[in-house]
Parts: structure tokens; sequence; C-alpha cells
């Protein structure tokens, strides 16, 4: 089975697994979404779990849509937050920035010029994705379970 098919099965087993109404597995996978597109490397498994206790929302299903940001889709969404941001606030010219393989520690020491338009690109990203992607997964929960799905198994039966 090939890796992409693989991780796809792995994320709807885990998806159809959700527990609570569509309402507030929809409204968690949106701010988890949310959470994703937040540029700050390293914080979000931490605003995963406060999201999750302060806004009474399945910390799994925010876990779950917070991994649109992964080290493969890394890169994508820092540069996205950040020409979105230098767009509508200006920013410092990049170069030489692989975005791919940032660190916390490295992200920080880039300044106040490429963090603030990163915010700002990644606060109206992330809004945008929550807010659209809100309706369409409390329909895809509505529909997976009135047709009763059950995970699928990962790798081949023998």
């Amino acid at each position: 089975m090939n890796w992409l098919k693989k991780r796809w099965r792995q994320f709807y087993n885990q998806f159809i697994s959700l527990k609570g109404p569509p309402e507030k597995v929809a409204r968690a996978f949106s701010i988890g979404l949310w959470i994703g597109w937040f540029p700050i490397i390293g914080t979000h498994s931490i605003l995963t779990v406060a999201a999750g206790a302060i806004l009474r929302l399945s910390v799994p299903a925010i876990f779950l849509a917070s991994w649109i940001c992964n080290p493969l889709t890394i890169a994508f969404l820092l540069l996205a937050d950040y020409e979105v941001g230098k767009f509508l606030v200006g920013g410092a010219h990049l170069s030489g920035i692989d975005f791919g393989e940032l660190t916390f520690r490295e992200m920080l020491s880039l300044g106040w010029d490429v963090l603030f338009p990163m915010l700002v690109g990644g606060f109206i990203l992330g809004s945008l994705n929550a807010l659209l992607a809100y309706y369409p997964i409390k329909r895809w929960v509505i529909r997976v379970r009135r047709r009763g799905a059950q995970p699928k198994p990962i790798e081949p039966q023998s």
C-alpha cells in the first residue's frame, strides 16, 4: 500500500472515531485548522491542548486537523503566511530562508519584520480555512455516521 493511501486511511479511521455532536466535531476541526496555519513553530501542541480545555472541544479532533501543518506542508504554509501578511502590512525581503527547516529559535531570530507579517498572514489564512471548513466537515461527520462507517484496515489483509 502506498504511503499516501496509508496516511489517508489512518486519518479517516481517526476521524470517524471522533466523539461528540457533529457541530462540536466540526468546530474542533476548524479550530485545529486555524492552529495548523499559526506560524510559530513548536506551539501547535500547546495551542491544541489549551483550545480544547478552554473551549471544551475534542483535543483529538483539534490535533487531527492541526496536522495540516506537517513536515510536507510546513514550508508552503509558512511562506503563504508570510506573503499574505507582507501584502497586507509590509515586511522584509526574504532570501535564503528555508521555511521547511526552521526551528523555533531560528524563527524568533528572524525578527519582527518577518514575524509580524507571518502572524497576520497566519491569522487571515487560518481564519479563512477554519470558516470554509466548518460546514463541509459537519456534513461529512453526519454522512459518515449515518452510513455507520467502520475503520478500514491500514495494511492489506492476507
